[in-house]
């Protein structure tokens, strides 16, 4: 039998790991998400001096979604 002080113990454990996991994904994100909003830009620069395409998302909802599939690896890899 499993006493409830252990069960108790270890669901405080995993949602610690879980909380320093976000807070790690937020500063990461921080770090990352200025280096892929001037990638989108620059990107975009290019595009207006040479062919023209049409975007449909902004610059900024392009950057995040780039920030957030690179740091999807960090956390799985």
């Amino acid at each position: 039998m499993i006493s409830t002080t252990h069960s108790e113990a270890v669901c405080s454990r995993r949602h610690q790991e879980r909380e320093s996991q976000r807070i790690l994904m937020k500063r990461l994100f921080l770090v990352v998400f200025p280096f892929c909003l001037m990638s989108t830009v620059l990107g975009r620069l290019g595009r207006v001096l040479g062919a023209h395409e049409g975007t449909t998302q902004s610059a900024y909802a392009e950057a995040k979604a780039s920030a957030y599939a690179a740091l999807g690896y960090a956390f799985h890899a």
